[in-house]
């Protein structure tokens, strides 16, 4: 009220309550913050605020590219993948959370999801994301050999034999269809490593150093299968 006396108390609820509203406001913003950083938002319903600034960003979007959403998306997720190649993990999830909100069925903004989930080893996750990006990316070849990565590592780490006979299948499966593929042979190479068939990961590791790619081949694995054994002469 105009004229109205402001006591120390009331002072003292004042700052209170505006304080309350500002921690209540970065919770609400760390929250969002860690939604954008979750696989397809978390999953979880939208708030009104999220709503709201969504519904901007594909009004944006669909000004800028005339309408046409499939490629708006396609391009985020690109974006996406340049985030993920230069290591930036948290960048690369919200374009890909963006490209998704773009166009559900983008299978390359799924495929960097459950690639990002692998790399930190949540693999049911991961590979829920793999198996959804397929149905939309179909036989690339790229995806079949990141696809078959995740499925070791997991196989490995979980001790699933279920999980190392599907990537098992999978290696071969790529192998036939790009017999030079330098990072397919490495990835069957590490799997067989995990499981300590040391033999034959040097096998896998022999053809991929007969690839044009060779030098795609990374040195700490070929040192730490090299601890565990020797390269054969043969």
């Amino acid at each position: 009220m105009i004229g109205m006396k402001v006591t120390k108390s009331m002072a003292t609820r004042l700052v209170h309550v505006l304080l309350t509203a500002a921690l209540i406001l970065c919770a609400n913003l760390a929250y969002a913050e860690d939604r954008n950083l979750l696989p397809k938002y978390g999953g979880l319903p939208e708030t009104a605020i999220e709503k709201e600034i969504n519904a901007k960003f594909i009004s944006v979007n669909d000004e800028d590219y005339h309408g046409d959403r499939k490629k708006a998306s396609m391009d985020m997720a690109m974006r996406g993948w340049q985030y993920l190649a230069a290591g930036d993990l948290d960048d690369a999830m919200r374009r890909f959370n963006q490209a998704w909100l773009l166009n559900r069925k983008n299978g390359t903004a799924l495929w960097g999801m459950a690639a990002i989930e692998s790399s930190a080893e949540k693999y049911d996750d991961s590979l829920k994301l793999f198996t959804e990006a397929e149905k939309f990316v179909g036989s690339e070849i790229n995806f079949s050999v990141d696809y078959a990565k995740a499925l070791g590592k997991a196989g490995v780490k979980l001790n699933d034999e279920t999980l190392l006979k599907f990537a098992f299948n999978r290696f071969e499966y790529n192998y036939r269809k790009a017999p030079q593929n330098t990072l397919n042979l490495q990835n069957w190479a590490m799997t067989l490593l995990g499981i300590r068939k040391y033999s034959e990961a040097w096998a896998k590791v022999k053809l991929a150093e007969a690839t044009p790619n060779k030098d795609q081949l990374d040195p700490r694995f070929l040192a730490d299968l090299q601890s565990h054994m020797p390269r054969p002469e043969n």
